[in-house]
């Protein structure tokens, strides 16, 4: 069964990188903006989200937040330029399920993405941490 997932990222060429990487995965969606994301949230019912922090306008924590509030079990990929250990707390506490930096290695955030739709977005008995900070290597399945 095909999985939804939306990809939000105020960059073009970035977006189509993801799309590109993700798409075995089944129908994507895409937005460019923290609005928009919520929109297609609501409407689309994605499984997983692969979410930029920095964006102009909304930025992706505060996506993060109200897309959590709204549906507390979605799936959530935090995706950023930088490597900041604080903003990283930060997504993980507000139920980021992973935080992967650019430029990404496709392979971790496809790992990345099956875990989280294997396990639902949430703890699973095989892994034993409801989250990862992707720059560790994916465990061999």
């Amino acid at each position: 069964m095909a999985k939804k997932l939306l990809i939000v990222d105020d960059n073009d060429d970035v977006r189509m990188s993801l799309r590109l990487a993700l798409e075995s995965f089944g129908d994507i969606v895409e937005a460019g903006s923290g609005a928009e994301a919520l929109r297609l949230i609501a409407s689309e019912r994605p499984r997983a989200v692969v979410l930029d922090i920095s964006m102009p306008g909304m930025g992706g924590l505060e996506v993060l937040r109200a897309a959590r509030a709204g549906q507390p079990a979605l799936a959530v990929v935090m995706l950023t330029g930088e490597m900041d250990l604080e903003v990283a707390r930060e997504c993980l506490e507000a139920g980021a399920r992973s935080y992967v930096t650019k430029p990404f290695d496709a392979q971790t955030l496809r790992s990345e993405i099956k875990r989280l739709l294997e396990t639902g977005g949430s703890e699973g008995e095989a892994d034993a941490r409801p989250w990862r900070v992707a720059g560790e290597k994916p465990q061999e399945e």
